[in-house]
């Protein structure tokens, strides 16, 4: 039970209370006296000197109480409790009858949850004044946290004495006659509100309740039915009443009553949706699909509900084709219903997406940011979607903007990267994947941010520092076959180290064998002087390929020459021409049927 600090108007009523009952007291015995003055004169005198020195005495007693009490509620509004709690004893210790203090204890025990202290002091003061109100409400109140529930039923039967037409009063013994199973007594306490309220929704309800608790459906039924013919035009009710048949399993009187919601409100946003989810229990999907339909186009039902019966229908769609259809159906209204709700896009987008239509989803990304550029995931599935379409210029303007917009978001930069890179400013892939360096907390993209890192470092004439991006790559991810072939075949070009490279070009072979791998573990090879193994990897590059780029069959023509088969180098050497090799040493090579070393 959470304490809540009293307000004053109960403890000054009940002080109120106690002194009317202090003066009546004495006013009552001195009018009593007054009227035996002429016959007893001398006795009266003597008396009222008694009389006097008593009255006096109570007096004193009663200024004194009431002033040890003042003191206790300054203490208590100066939060001294400690020190108000010995006051309102010292109070009772002169008046063992001071009802007030009886109560203010009860309420400081209660801040300090001793509910038993409470219990006491708020039972004497009860007693002592059965009719305070406030007594009464506070005791029910420690009743109900002590689970004395039918000692709270009885307090409040006593406060309905002398208010029986409190409604309040007899809702709440009404709930508490509920749960000790007093069902009747319940059931006759709420209808005594309703013959002073009428029927009501909180009264219909609480009956309904108390039926259902009791599994009577149809008495829990017919007052609801009650209810609606109270409240004619309430589609509210009717609603109400149809989900109770169909938990029922009753679902052909649901329908009677969905279709009296229509007839209150054809316009109800949810009647729609509601009407779809029966049909579709029911078996009749189309009807339930036409009633969908008038739900997504009505604008006055919640964009929320529309989404969820989407996303709903969007899973079910992946495993049954004919309703994929109408997934996006449904998007297409949602959007062309909600046009200015970037929600409607997004979800639309998302369907388009997960569907790989990206270049709609694209469109409907592009809204959403318009609408709301503050949703990072939306700006993660445009640039996504650009880059599936290789949408370079789009793919590297975007992603600047969303940088801007979330600097510390690491998937951006990378994308910006790819996009200048295909774009040929490498210098601008070196800036962005640097500054993107310090946002990366994923290992698997950090490995791609050092990878693309030395790409563009060796092609920025940056050797050393495109070393050192390769090694980082390898240290994450030692089977990086990509890596693996371009550091080895640029050690190769510049025919240093070439142990490392062999060893790297090898390993890019087993990881992966394609053709790339394959012509730079041979061409690794070639540098070596191992011209046989080089003939043997060139060859299955050539053969893998399909159609061998210029340089692999230039590269073989170099190994034929090495082996001493100059007829045949020679005619790789052109085959190198043919596929588009244009270099001068290519030409210089055929021209004079000499091999010469590339520079």
């Amino acid at each position: 039970m959470t304490y809540q600090r009293p307000k004053e108007e109960p403890v000054v009523l009940a002080l109120q209370e106690k002194n009317n009952t202090q003066y009546k007291y004495m006013k009552k015995n001195n009018h009593k006296y007054t009227r035996l003055i002429p016959v007893f004169l001398f006795l009266l005198m003597f008396s009222i000197s008694n009389v006097y020195s008593q009255d006096s005495s109570a007096e004193k007693k009663a200024k004194l109480a009431m002033n040890t009490f003042l003191d206790a509620e300054k203490n208590k509004m100066l939060e001294n409790y400690s020190e108000a709690v010995k006051l309102y004893e010292k109070t009772l210790e002169i008046d063992d009858s001071y009802d007030p203090a009886m109560f203010q204890l009860a309420h400081l025990y209660i801040f300090q949850q001793k509910y038993k202290e409470a219990l006491y002091w708020c039972e004497k003061a009860h007693q002592l004044d059965p009719n305070n109100k406030w007594y009464s409400l506070l005791l029910i109140d420690l009743y109900k946290n002590n689970y004395q529930l039918a000692d709270a039923a009885d307090v409040y039967k006593s406060l309905l004495k002398n208010n029986a037409t409190n409604t309040e009063y007899l809702l709440k013994l009404a709930d508490l006659q509920s749960v000790l199973g007093e069902i009747d007594k319940a059931i006759a306490n709420i209808e005594k509100v309703e013959k002073l309220d009428g029927i009501t929704e909180k009264t219909s309800l609480k009956k309904k309740n108390i039926y259902l608790q009791q599994k009577d459906f149809d008495q829990a039924m017919q007052v609801m039915i009650e209810l609606s013919n109270a409240f004619p035009k309430d589609e509210k009710y009717c609603s109400m009443i149809a989900e109770m048949y169909m938990k029922n399993k009753q679902p052909e009187k649901a329908l009677v009553w969905y279709q009296k919601v229509l007839e209150i409100n054809p316009e109800n946003p949810y009647i729609q949706i509601t009407l779809a989810d029966y049909y579709s229990k029911s078996g009749d999907l189309g009807k339930a699909y036409d009633y969908l339909k008038e739900g997504y186009a009505n604008p006055h039902l919640d964009l929320d509900t529309k989404i969820q019966v989407l996303l709903n229908y969007f899973n079910a769609s992946s495993t049954q084709k004919l309703m994929k259809p109408h997934a996006f159906e449904l998007a297409e209204i949602l959007v062309n219903t909600h046009p200015d709700e970037p929600k409607s896009h997004a979800i639309y987008g998302d369907l388009l997406f997960r569907d790989s239509l990206y270049t709609k989803a694209v469109v409907e990304f592009k809204k959403v940011i318009t609408l709301d550029s503050t949703r990072y995931a939306v700006w993660e599935q445009l640039l996504y979607s650009l880059s599936m379409l290789n949408e370079s210029q789009e793919m590297a303007s975007y992603s600047e903007r969303a940088i801007e917009q979330f600097p510390e978001m690491e998937f951006p930069y990378y994308v910006n990267a790819i996009a200048n890179s295909q774009l040929g400013h490498t210098k601008k892939v070196i800036a962005t994947l640097e500054k993107g360096l310090y946002f990366v907390s994923n290992d698997q993209l950090l490995e791609q941010f050092y990878m693309f890192l030395g790409d563009a470092y060796h092609e920025n004439g940056q050797k050393e520092k495109a070393y050192e991006a390769y090694e980082k790559c390898l240290s994450l991810n030692p089977d990086n076959s990509f890596v693996l072939n371009n550091y080895a075949y640029y050690l190769s070009l510049e025919n240093s180290n070439l142990k490392k490279a062999e060893k790297m070009a090898s390993h890019a072979v087993k990881t992966d064998p394609n053709s790339n791998n394959l012509d730079t573990y041979g061409w690794v090879l070639f540098q070596l002087g191992k011209y046989k193994d080089a003939k043997k990897y060139i060859l299955q590059a050539i053969e893998s390929e399909g159609q061998a780029s210029d340089v692999v069959l230039e590269h073989m023509g170099d190994v034929y020459y090495k082996l001493g088969d100059k007829k045949a180098a020679k005619s790789y050497w052109k085959k190198a021409k043919k596929a588009g090799g244009k270099s001068e040493i290519l030409l210089k090579k055929i021209k004079e049927d000499q091999w010469y070393e590339e520079n």
